[in-house]
């Protein structure tokens, strides 16, 4: 049984799908699975489709970074543990997947170290139970941008987020020295950029507090679920 699924929207970039397929194959310990998101639209799909290597894959109409995501883990998402991670990042320490997942405790989420923000998990991993709960990975009115802040906002205020300092994925963004050169996705992303932080300004005004309370709830039936489940008649 697959212990963490790993979901990666992809546009474009099918040489940087080859080195996280590679990078996975070296460091991954735990039973991890890749699947990759494409649009239909894309220019490069029979190559992203090439490059996966065996992967899993689907195929649709574009979404976005965050509707893609929601997609594949309304589809694949049944493993005990799911992740979130860009295709322009690159897994280096050994059993980091493993050490996530264990970081992640009975009910949580964990991010490493990836050369870039530590305040904010660019990647996650998390117990399946909370997007179960909430219904979502990523924040539904956001595209790209803004749906770390939201995992962090979510992790910090139900206590259940862990930051994993010795723990590296790097993320090779074009604004990290020796990250990659820009592209069209990037530029693409960029576009989305004030929409994406208005929607996520809504979400704190409006609907943070249901959903952290939906966290919470999750952790306590996870430290308790004799009593979530009900007295035996």
């Amino acid at each position: 049984m697959t212990d963490l699924v790993l979901l990666v929207p992809s546009r474009g970039r099918p040489d940087k799908i080859t080195r996280l397929v590679e990078a996975c194959e070296r460091t991954c310990t735990a039973d991890t699975a890749l699947v990759f998101g494409f649009d239909n639209d894309d220019p490069r799909l029979q190559a992203n489709i090439l490059a996966a290597d065996g992967a899993m894959i689907h195929v649709a109409a574009r979404k976005g970074l965050g509707g893609t995501t929601n997609d594949l883990w309304s589809i694949y998402g049944t493993a005990p543990y799911t992740g979130s991670i860009g295709d322009d990042m690159v897994p280096v320490t050994p059993g980091w997947d493993a050490r996530l997942m264990e970081a992640c405790g009975p009910c949580g989420m964990a991010y490493p170290r990836d050369g870039r923000r530590d305040d904010i998990p660019e990647i996650i991993v998390m117990t399946s139970d909370i997007p179960a709960a909430l219904g979502w990975v990523c924040e539904p009115t956001l595209t790209h941008w803004y749906v770390d802040n939201v995992w962090s906002d979510l992790g910090r205020a139900a206590g259940c987020i862990t930051y994993c300092a010795d723990v590296l994925v790097e993320h090779r963004h074009p604004n990290v020295p020796g990250g990659d050169s820009p592209d069209g996705t990037y530029s693409d992303a960029a576009s989305r950029y004030a929409a994406d932080l208005a929607a996520y300004q809504r979400w704190r005004l409006g609907r943070m507090a249901a959903d952290v309370r939906t966290v919470r709830g999750v952790r306590e039936a996870a430290r308790d679920p004799l009593r979530h489940a009900g007295s035996p008649a």
